[in-house]
């Protein structure tokens, strides 16, 4: 890395590290993910989890397809609007929810985020914590970002 000092290296990934909205790779050419692609994700979590089926049906078009983080089959629209109504009606809430790191690409209007994700949900009284990869997808349309697709999994603590 000649011409760039040990010290700005070591500050720009304390600054890439510090902050979860941002790209944490080094590649050349890698910009900042759209703060609004990350806040459509964010919504889509929290709603999925707060059993807010409008703002998530807002999110999720007719042609969602969901990879969930167990072995069931592929989920679309209305079964995880479902899963969602469900979650809440019995009694389950989301505690907290981070994204440790998350990349992207763009290709036009569209941007596919590669990352982590660990969830903290409560459910019929005991706390259990869900730590996995994502990918998700997200496309520029008629004024917004919608979320016509994910693939979650499940990691080891």
């Amino acid at each position: 890395m000649r011409g760039v000092s040990s010290a700005a290296v070591l500050c720009t990934i304390a600054v890439l590290a510090a902050s979860p909205s941002s790209v944490s790779s080094q590649r050349p050419g890698v910009t900042p993910i759209d703060r609004d692609v990350l806040a459509a994700r964010e919504s889509a979590w929290r709603a999925y989890f707060g059993g807010d089926v409008k703002t998530l049906g807002d999110l999720l078009p007719q042609e969602f397809i969901g990879i969930g983080m167990d072995n069931g089959p592929f989920a679309d629209r209305a079964t995880t609007l479902d899963g969602s109504r469900k979650f809440k009606e019995q009694g389950g809430r989301l505690v907290s929810l981070e994204f440790p790191e998350t990349q992207a690409q763009r290709y036009g209007e569209t941007v596919v985020l590669y990352g982590r994700y660990q969830a903290v949900i409560e459910s019929g009284g005991e706390k259990r914590t869900m730590r996995g990869r994502l990918t998700e997808v997200f496309v520029w349309r008629e004024g917004k970002w919608v979320h016509p697709g994910w693939h979650l999994d499940l990691t080891t603590p």
